[in-house]
């Protein structure tokens, strides 16, 4: 594997949800990790490789993606780059935990961009299924935040 596949893959995964990746081959093994690895999230296969002569990655197209996810299970996604956080200060009390029930409108973290703190609200009514993103990591547009279980 050479420095331009290395490149290839590295790009690939700014572009999604995955946080660490593993290749190990004749050649060789490669881990690329991206900030706080620790975090657990729910991530969709999107890479394939038919053999260590590393193909290109293949993306999983979104409509894919979502089938995947339960019908009453709705993500509330970043609307901006910049840090995520989950209290309006860190002595102060998360504005959700897991399991909170959340109706639409209800802030459910600050995004800061440019020392500007933005309120993210969510659209739904219904519970906390998942947190996606630690406290004070970085989040890029679009990047999923919460999974939240909609009430019907």
């Amino acid at each position: 594997m050479d420095i331009k596949d290395i490149k290839a893959i590295y790009k690939f995964l700014r572009e999604t949800d995955i946080v660490e990746f593993e290749l190990e081959g004749e050649n060789g093994k490669i881990r690329l990790k991206r900030g706080n690895a620790s975090v657990i999230r729910e991530v969709t296969p999107v890479v394939e490789f038919a053999d260590s002569a590393a193909q290109p990655p293949r993306e999983v197209k979104k409509e894919e993606a979502e089938k995947a996810k339960p019908e009453n299970i709705k993500i509330v996604t970043s609307p901006m780059v910049g840090t995520f956080y989950r209290s309006p200060s860190p002595e102060a009390a998360a504005f959700v935990e897991m399991g909170s029930i959340v109706k639409s409108g209800q802030t459910m973290c600050i995004i800061e961009a440019m020392k500007l703190m933005n309120e993210v609200e969510s659209e739904f009514n219904g519970k906390v299924v998942s947190i996606l993103v630690e406290n004070g990591q970085p989040v890029e547009y679009g990047e999923p935040l919460f999974h939240i279980e909609v009430s019907k």
